[in-house]
């Protein structure tokens, strides 16, 4: 059984501000990518994730590096996917953005798996599960807004959480 605690449930989280739910982000401790098993995508504490879809988020140390949704996947269909070393792969976007961005090399296979090795070194995961697909794409975007990751977003700013979901 894994002890960090990596999971965070929307409906606990959705009445704090923006500032109060990044704190609480950032002090979960997330799981590391290099001990992560396809089990901790579907169950948490031994109690399933259900029904496991929502946002999730890949950290290094506390800096956020990337953030991603999964509301008709499960987490356990999407997340697995960023780690595929294929130039061709059209769901790796994660290990993409490490070449570009982080390590300032052209996208292929060999530099795809460098960024593959690099992030299952240093990144740990947070899941946000909702129960609620309809507000995963709001919280998604505002999460890329305000938690600069290599997708970052710059549309929304000083909102509270609240006033973006019940927009939808």
């Amino acid at each position: 059984m894994n002890n960090m605690k990596y999971l965070l449930n929307f409906e606990d989280i959705r009445q704090m501000s923006i500032e109060s739910m990044l704190s609480t982000l950032s002090n979960t401790d997330g799981i590391t990518l290099d001990e992560l098993k396809v089990k901790d995508l579907t169950y948490y504490n031994e109690k399933e994730i259900f029904p496991g879809i929502g946002v999730y988020l890949f950290r290094e140390d506390k800096k956020v590096i990337y953030v991603g949704k999964c509301s008709s996947n499960s987490f356990t269909e999407r997340i697995p996917k960023h780690f595929d070393i294929r130039k061709i792969a059209w769901m790796n976007s994660l290990l993409k953005l490490i070449c570009k961005k982080q390590l300032l090399v052209e996208i292929n296979d060999e530099n795809l798996k460098r960024a593959s090795q690099d992030a299952f070194k240093k990144l740990n995961l947070i899941l946000i599960n909702f129960s609620d697909r309809r507000k995963i794409n709001r919280i998604e975007k505002l999460l890329r807004s305000c938690t600069d990751p290599l997708n970052k977003l710059k549309k929304y700013k000083e909102i509270n959480l609240e006033t973006i979901v019940d927009k939808y």
